[in-house]
């Protein structure tokens, strides 16, 4: 049994906070967390959704369910790697960073 929703203003959105809206793909389980893909709607008919995972302690839904959720938005720099141009052969550090999105829960 999912939670449900209540309808989210721009103006309850606080500082490094977003609203994701979409439908929920898949969710598991890792140690207390539970993380939940949500495939997120196209910008247009010619492009494919994109997909988030969120963070939860708390159910969001069933597989297939349009979910809208209040996440707190993170992230981290990953390990460096470096990328040599092909064209100039000058060398580049590249520092991936990995966004996190855990779910505002009361």
């Amino acid at each position: 049994m999912s939670v449900p929703t209540p309808q989210i203003t721009p103006q309850k959105i606080g500082p490094n906070q977003c609203l994701i809206a979409g439908r929920l793909e898949s969710f598991r389980r890792f140690e207390d967390v539970r993380l939940s893909l949500v495939a997120i709607p196209a910008p247009d008919p010619y492009s494919r959704p994109g997909i988030v995972e969120i963070r939860s302690n708390a159910v969001l839904g069933q597989r297939g369910d349009d979910v809208q959720v209040l996440c707190k938005i993170g992230g981290y720099k990953r390990k460096a790697y470096e990328v040599v141009d092909k064209k100039t052969g000058e060398s580049t550090t590249v520092v991936p960073i990995q966004n996190t999105f855990d779910a505002v829960e009361q």
